[in-house]
């Protein structure tokens, strides 16, 4: 009955799909501006990532899902593709870490069981607002599957073709007719070459992954979620990274929350990664502005399976510059200490997926090292529920 509801709102009428008129995109590199459109990469520049900006105030509706974070976000934000409050849980276990502000944001409680529902529920109707109905997508299971959740749901209005390593196969769900798999031999970024070549040689459209902005304005609202539950105090936000997609949304819900005066200051941004698969971290540390061949991780392996991207060299310089903005660092907990954290997590009644278990890891790392002080409240983005 829903995917008849939702096809007959936009089967016909497109147009009841509006966008925000105050959005526009302008250039990270060059600050090159153009209208809001299907356009991931600046022309002006050599292919600066293109972001989202908003030319008036903006303010939070009442109420809760993405309406509230209607002048937020470019698309009006439909009912049919409405993504709930997720909740929010204080962790308290000083035999863990003796800490009391530390709380997790359990995205996992969404339909599709990680953060990736929210990109979905933004970026599918911008691609059916631009006249996308047949797309090319890769991915290491949740953002994939998170199309394929509406492809379903939709019945056919749109077609995706879904490339995946068949060491990750296995993380792909909803299965569906309108969705086709390609399954490859290679590493996840290999793989994500092999999906452009195959867009490209069929016309069909690149969906964009990091640089798909509407991918980055769904994902950041889980942020600005966050911060409302917390009545706007944060000083620490922690997230796994593959990309950074949504560690960098994230970096521009807090700057539009700075920019409206509802938060005093930025927090500081930590991406988190793991020992076995880590790039950006020892890029990072080593004070690189690119990713360099020593930091690229080829076939990785590792228990968070969702952020095994062994070379992240298109979005490294867009997360270097936010974390050295916000005056954060990266972090590369331990399979260890990647375990304990998913332990404790369940033991506390917090479902968390194993890459989302490394928010809690990172934290603990931090506090233990005393770069974060008593006082300090920390936000963890726990990105996918144990499944």
């Amino acid at each position: 009955m829903l995917a008849k509801n939702i096809i007959a709102c936009l089967m016909f009428i497109p147009e009841k799909i509006q966008l925000n008129p105050q959005a526009y995109l302008k250039c990270a590199v060059c600050g090159e501006e153009y209208p809001l459109e299907l356009r991931y990469r600046c022309q002006a520049c050599d292919g600066g990532v293109l972001n989202v900006v908003y030319s008036s105030t903006q303010t939070l509706k009442s109420g809760s899902g993405l309406s509230r974070f209607e002048d937020f976000v470019p698309i009006q934000p439909l009912p049919e593709f409405d993504c709930p409050e997720t909740p929010l849980i204080r962790l308290d276990n000083p035999q863990y870490v003796d800490h009391d502000g530390i709380y997790c944001k359990v995205e996992g409680a969404l339909a599709t069981g990680n953060t990736k529902y929210r990109q979905s529920c933004m970026a599918t109707p911008g691609l059916l607002w631009g006249g996308v109905k047949e797309f090319v997508v890769s991915s290491t299971g949740n953002s994939s599957s998170s199309f394929m959740y509406w492809a379903k749901k939709l019945e056919g209005l749109i077609r995706l073709h879904v490339f995946v390593p068949s060491t990750h196969r296995h993380r792909l769900k909803f299965d569906n007719p309108y969705a086709t798999i390609h399954e490859t031999n290679v590493d996840f970024v290999e793989t994500g070459k092999l999906a452009k070549e195959y867009a490209l040689e069929n016309n069909l459209f690149w969906e964009g992954g990091f640089f798909n902005f509407f991918r980055r304005e769904g994902l950041k609202t889980g942020y600005m979620e966050g911060a409302t539950q917390l009545d706007f105090q944060v000083d620490v936000v922690f997230q796994p990274i593959s990309s950074g997609m949504g560690f960098y949304g994230g970096y521009f819900g807090f700057k539009q929350l700075l920019a409206n005066g509802y938060i005093e200051k930025m927090p500081r941004f930590v991406a988190v990664q793991q020992d076995t698969c880590p790039p950006v971290y020892t890029a990072f540390h080593s004070d690189r502005e690119q990713i360099a061949d020593e930091d690229i991780v080829r076939n990785p392996k590792g228990k968070a399976e969702a952020i095994l991207r062994g070379n992240p060299t298109a979005s490294y310089p867009y997360l270097r510059d936010l974390i050295l903005e916000t005056q954060g660092t990266v972090v590369a907990p331990t399979q260890a200490e990647l375990l304990e954290s998913y332990e404790i997590l369940q033991e506390t009644g917090i479902s968390a997926c194993h890459t989302a278990a490394l928010s809690l890891a990172a934290c603990k790392k931090l506090i233990v090292d005393g770069w974060i002080s008593s006082s300090e409240k920390c936000l963890l983005m726990l990105t996918g529920g144990r499944s």
